[in-house]
This record gives structure tokens, sequence and C-alpha cells, in this order.
């Protein structure tokens, strides 16, 4: 056995000092950290942005960061905005710098979008989103990419048909009533009109209703608040953080060591998230036990035939249905993260969407759209009507359709490229290099941005009114005829996304709006404060208000005076 050449030289002295060993292997240890750490560097900054078949592309040079590149104005700038003044610089079509300069394709052309979003499992979300998206939702439908993704949608599909919503009616009717008399109440002690923050009472209000259409489970924070304890682990995983925090989460996602940096949002994601896993798999347990009690073998029923008093319900008996393989079946991780999922998706969209339609009909200019809304609504029929009766309002469906279009809860989505492709425009642009281009090449592990907010107010596409709320481009389909290009699974807006991931709970978030918009108009009106609040809008997960309060901090919420009208009064 040969020795070292330090063990020789220390052999006359008879002791060798082993710490050298640790010094070695500590200098190992350093260098090949910053080994790769330079690889990644040079990799990100020099090798990638210049080879990357986007480097072509025109788009801004002005950097705002050398590590966020231009992110920092898409985030602090109104939603849409950015995106809609390079489009007028550079066409629909163009490239902005990521993190660490990376090139990020831009479009909101409608034929490359749709084939990003017709190819949707060759477009994945980005790994370091799935992450995050992870840590907090679990393993439900809306993180699940690929196989996985099919897997989950196929057994999700019979949870959103028409006959599953119109059998959920009651418990929308019973929870917007309730909401109703809630308000007049406020109302009535205060002479007639109050100052409410809407925004409060109808997250309040679709939180209960998912708990009991989605798992039969009773929040009661029309009454109690957010007292309950799966409440508050919700309300604080889906509060809004600032953007140090998105800026630190997605730094993390990036390099993991720098989890270890202290971070108070992660940890009460973490203990939010606890107690979700823990009250979802005793909601999945218990759900399995009384199905089996009321109807035997579930494992006996076929997919096709699956129905429930709640969404849990079905999706239990669909993924135990003696047509579905053991293989193809949900485990319990991800029955619980479709719970979270649809805690998120049915609670804060459907809340935020009817809060910015009640704003835009408390506008001074708007007057006329909510007189005209409400004296439909009055003249139609009594309470508590069927699917079908809410869907034969021409003008409800327009000004929902409307201000779907124009204040999208989402403001845009991320994809990353899973290979090498060419994306067809219908557009043309023309190049850094002054060359006319009918296509894009794209490279695998390069970033896309879609801005839904960007597309629903293109003017190429809706008119040069597009930046407006008017409910009657509804009625005039030859204003806005390249709509019919646009991949949005509703009315040709994106709101909803399209393509094989579009939002599988669309048909009951529209059904859930006309239930709370037919019945806060009937017996209310709404108008602004005076002076009337700035509003403005922070795109995060969800496009949320902020308000300026008294002590010049901002505050997410929404003042509207709200007055007792008809039968209300």
């Amino acid at each position: 056995m040969s020795s070292s050449p330090l063990m020789v030289l220390f052999s006359d002295i008879g002791a060798f000092p082993f710490w050298l060993y640790d010094v070695s292997y500590t200098t190992l240890g350093i260098a090949s950290v910053l080994a790769y750490l330079s690889y990644k560097a040079c990799d990100m900054l020099v090798v990638r942005p210049y080879f990357s078949p986007l480097r072509s592309l025109r788009g801004p040079d002005k950097l705002d960061s050398y590590v966020f590149g231009h992110l920092p104005r898409i985030f602090k700038s109104s939603p849409g905005v950015p995106h809609e003044e390079c489009a007028a610089l550079y066409g629909p079509t163009f490239q902005y710098r990521g993190i660490g300069l990376s090139r990020m394709l831009f479009t909101m052309d409608p034929r490359a979008v749709a084939h990003i979003m017709n190819h949707s499992y060759d477009y994945p979300k980005p790994l370091l989103m799935r992450e995050n998206l992870t840590h907090v939702l679990g393993e439900g439908v809306l993180v699940a990419e690929g196989d996985a993704h099919r897997r989950q949608r196929r057994i999700m599909n019979p949870c959103f048909g028409v006959a599953q919503i119109r059998d959920l009616m009651p418990i929308f009717w019973a929870k917007s009533f309730e909401l109703r008399d809630i308000w007049l109440n406020v109302i009535s002690e205060s002479s007639g009109e109050a100052e409410i923050d809407v925004l409060r009472g109808l997250s309040r209000m679709t939180l209960d209703v998912i708990g009991l259409a989605g798992f039969n489970y009773n929040f009661n924070s029309l009454v109690d608040g957010e007292t309950n304890e799966l409440a508050k682990a919700f309300h604080n995983l889906s509060a809004p953080t600032s953007g140090l925090v998105q800026a630190l989460k997605t730094l993390q996602a990036r390099v993991p060591p720098l989890k270890l940096i202290p971070n108070s949002r992660r940890s009460t994601e973490n203990r939010s998230r606890e107690v979700m896993d823990r009250i979802g798999l005793q909601l999945v347990e218990e759900k399995k036990v009384a199905l089996s009690q009321e109807n035997g073998d579930v494992r006996e029923l076929k997919s096709k035939n699956v129905e429930g008093r709640d969404l849990l319900s079905v999706l239990i008996k669909a993924n135990m249905a003696s047509d579905v393989k053991e293989s193809a079946r949900m485990t319990d991780h991800e029955m619980i993260g479709q719970i979270t999922t649809m805690l998120l998706a049915g609670q804060d969209t459907t809340s935020t969407s009817v809060m910015w339609l009640l704003y835009e009909l408390a506008k001074p200019n708007r007057k006329h759209i909510q007189e005209r809304l409400r004296a439909e609504i009055v003249s139609s029929f009594l309470e508590e009507s069927s699917m079908e009766e809410l869907n034969a309002l021409p003008y409800l469906d327009a000004v929902i359709r409307e201000n779907l279009r124009i204040n999208p809860v989402v403001e845009s989505i991320t994809r990353d490229a899973a290979r090498d492709d060419i994306i067809s425009l219908s557009t043309p642009i023309v190049d850094r290099n002054g060359v006319e281009r009918r296509e894009v090449r794209i490279g695998a592990g390069n970033s896309i941005l879609l801005s839904i907010h960007a597309m629903n107010r293109d003017k190429t596409i809706w008119g040069e009114d597009a930046h407006e709320f008017n409910p009657e481009r509804w009625f005039n389909p030859d204003s806005h005829p390249r709509s019919n290009e646009v991949p949005g699974v509703h009315s040709g807006i994106m709101t909803f996304i399209g393509g094989p991931r579009h939002c599988i709970g669309y048909r009951f978030a529209l059904m859930e709006m006309k239930v709370l918009v037919f019945t806060l108009l009937r017996n209310m009106s709404y108008s602004l404060p005076t002076p009337a609040p700035e509003v403005k809008k922070r795109a995060g997960f969800i496009t949320r208000p902020m308000v300026t309060v008294p002590d010049g901090t901002l505050k997410s919420y929404m003042p509207l005076i709200v007055k007792a009208v008809g039968e209300g009064q």
C-alpha cells in the first residue's frame, strides 16, 4: 500500500496532522461550489443569451436590473401596460430579458398563442414556478404537467360538467342571499346607504361556496369571519406578498442554498400547508367512508355514471370507478392537492372578478350600464332562477363577458419550451437586422410570457375602444371579428386561457358570478365614495386592488357606497 507524500514527509516525526485532510476536502468543496456557480453564471449570462435563437428579435434595450432584466418594470407597472407599450414599438412579438439576462419571448400574436396553448405539454410551466406552486398548493391539477396532468384532468372532468353545476345552484343562491342580507342590514343601520368593503364580503361568500360545493365543508366565514382553522390557513396561503418576497422566492428557487435564509413568509406557508394537508386528508378519508356506506362498493361504478353532493364526492367516485386503471388513479396527496387548488381557483378568482365588476359599475360614467342591467334583472323572473333562465339574460351575459375581458384576474402566464420549435405568426415582425419574419424559432428552455391582460385589450382584435368597458360589443360580433382567432375557451377572451390546460372550472365560475351579480344588483346600487379613492391594480397570482388609506399605506380592499333599491329598501 503506497503512502501519500504528506504521510512520508511527516513519518519521521511520528505524527501526521490529519487536519490537513480536512483542509484539503474543505478547499475541494469550496472550489467545486465556486466552479459550479461560475459555470452556471457563464451559461446564464453568456452562453444562453448569445446563442439563443431569440437574440435577433427586437425588444427594450435598457435593463432595469442586471439580475432581473426587464422584470421589475413588468411587476411594478399596471397590468399589461409595459407589454402594450413595447408592442407599439416592436410589434406583437418581441423579446424581454429575464432573470440573469436570459432571453424571454413575449407574444400576443393570436396564431402564436394558439400554437403554444394547443401544444401545452410541449410548453409546461417553468420548473421554478412549479416548485413554488407545489409548495403552496400541493400536487393538484394546476401544478401537474404531462401524463400526470392528463391523468388528473381525465378523472376531474365529471366534477365540472353541466349536470353537476346545475345541482350546485342552490348553494350559489343561498350564499348570495346571505351576503345580500348582511349588506342590507349594514345599510339599514346607516340610514339607507353605507361604505362597504365589497371585496371582504365577496371573498367570504365565495369561500363558503367552494367549501360546501367543493367538499361539503362549512366554513361559515360570512358569519364567523376567518376563525375556522382551515379558513385561516387558506387565507395565509393566498394573502398578497410584496415584490421583495416574490423576488426572494424566485432567487431561492434558482439558488437552493438561499432557502436557508430565514423567511417569515415561507414559515407561514409551511404551517398553513401542514394544516391544509391534515384537514384535507381527513376530508378525503371521511368521504371514502361515507361513500362506501351510501353506495356500497363504489369501485363497481363506471366513471361516466358518477354523481354526488359535492365536487370531492364526484372526484373520489370517478377516481375509484371500475373502468379506471389502478395506475391512472390519483393518490391521496394528489386528492389533497385538488382541495387546495379548488379553494384557490374557486374563491379568490371569482370574488376578485365580481369585485372588479362592481367597481366598474360604480363609476359615474357607468351608471347607465348599472341601471340597464338592474332593469333586466328585476323584470325577468323570481329569485333562485335556473341555470337556463340565467343564461337567457342577454345583458347580464354581456356585462359578465366584458368584465372578464377588461379585468382578467390573472394578468399573465409563463411557459418554458420543452423542445426546439418554430412558431408561426399571423402578424409579421421586423427583427434587429431589418429582416421581416413570419415565424419565430425558439430553443428548448427558452421562457415565453403571455399577457392575458394585453391580449384582452389588443386594439387589433377588439377595436379602437378595446380599453373601454363596453358590454354593447357583445351584441355586435362584427366589431371584433379577430376575436375568433384568440384560443380562449370562452368568448374569444384569454381569461380562462385555452387548449388542453384551459380552466377546468370555468362553467362553475360563470354561474357563480351570474348568481352573485343577479342578487347584488337586484337589491342594491353601487357608487364610488367621495372623494373617490385611487385604486391601483397589483398583479400577483391574482390581480388585486391596492388603495391608499389615510396613513399613506396601501391596503388591498374595495370601498364602495352601497344603497338599497327596489325590494331591498
